[in-house]
């Protein structure tokens, strides 16, 4: 749709920041770090090209630049402008002393993202919100036109109003009488959906220290920036001490937090990331033979490959449960309206003859 309705696009999402957006400019960046240009014009002349917010948000982070401000404090100051994962990578990488280094692997990492919600799935939802909302307007012809003339129909011969009418009468009344409920409920949860921020950081608050899919993706993340620093020649335990107090999940932080402290006392990191359930004992053995064998940073990267992998497979699998349990909630709203319309003829029907 993009392509061929570039004004429409335009008009219609110029509140939120797109991915393609978040990823464009990360490798605007990572080109002009990496070969020293200067940031603020570059992003003011990227700034002229963009639209809507993400329009606002590069003036911004340009002008922050022109201070003088440094990029992750820059980035940070300026929520939206790129994925959190893109600022920690930013943070994380001058923290290190591995600016390029992590940003580079952050784009590389983003490209080979597949979505974890998939497109036969995407589809399926589109089609069963356009049947909602016929479905709405049939039901709301049904309760204005149809459903009053029954009910003065088995008043008028002293009939009894059949349960899944009473029922679908109640149903609509409750609606007509808190409507406004209904509305303020639907705009709530798709701000605390799909805002990126800080929709996300409550959505992380809530969900993060349930949601074990959603741990072991922030977790592979952290695994893939050690492995930077395993190639760069740098201390893990640093590295883990900028992870602890920069990042987004505060689960995740809290728990490497521990690490931290646990690395301090003398504690091997591998073994104290298993004992708060980041590693299994086998990834925690893997990596202790791996700083034997000196080859940690690939093993590192595995094991965030692999456990992004099995996460993405769990979540795709998860998600795929949403259709049917659409379906089957849908079925019965309709079975509902269907049993109050016909039981009530089959009322007027038999109490005739």
């Amino acid at each position: 749709m993009g392509l061929l309705f570039p004004t429409i696009r335009r008009a219609f999402r110029p509140w939120r920041t797109t991915a393609p957006q978040q990823r464009s400019l990360l490798r605007l960046l990572v080109a002009a770090v990496d070969e020293n240009l200067p940031l603020p014009p570059l992003i003011e002349a990227w700034a002229a090209d963009e639209y809507g917010i993400q329009h606002q948000r590069l003036l911004r982070l340009a002008t922050l630049l022109r201070k003088g401000a440094p990029l992750p404090e820059a980035v940070e100051q300026v929520p939206g402008v790129l994925s959190e994962e893109d600022v920690l990578a930013i943070r994380f990488g001058a923290q290190s002393g591995t600016l390029v280094a992590s940003m580079r692997e952050r784009v590389d990492k983003r490209a080979e993202t597949q979505p974890i919600v998939s497109p036969r799935l995407r589809k399926s939802l589109v089609y069963i919100a356009a049947l909602l909302l016929v479905g709405l307007v049939i039901t709301t012809f049904l309760q204005i036109k149809i459903v009053p003339e029954f009910e003065k129909i088995m008043q008028e011969f002293n009939m009894n109003v059949p349960r899944p009418m009473r029922w679908s009468i109640a149903f609509s009344r409750f609606f007509v009488d808190y409507w406004y409920l209904f509305v303020l409920a639907v705009l709530a949860f798709s701000w605390f959906v799909f805002s990126p921020w800080p929709g996300r950081r409550m959505r992380m608050r809530l969900f993060g220290p349930l949601y074990r899919p959603l741990r072991e993706l922030h977790f592979a993340d952290v695994l893939e920036k050690l492995s930077v620093t395993a190639e760069a020649g740098r201390p893990i335990a640093g590295a883990i001490s900028t992870l602890a107090r920069y990042h987004f999940d505060p689960a995740l932080r809290r728990r490497l937090l521990f690490v931290r402290n646990e690395i301090e006392q003398g504690v091997d990191a591998w073994q104290s990331m298993q004992s708060v359930g980041l590693l299994s004992p086998q990834e925690s053995h893997a990596l202790a033979t791996a700083d034997h064998l000196g080859n940690r940073a690939w093993v590192l990267n595995r094991l965030a490959d692999v456990k992004k992998r099995r996460t993405t497979v769990r979540l795709s699998r998860a998600s795929d449960l949403i259709l049917p349990i659409v379906i089957l909630l849908a079925g019965a709203f309709v079975l509902l309206q269907a049993a109050s319309i016909f039981s009530s003829l089959v009322e007027i029907v038999y109490s005739v003859a």
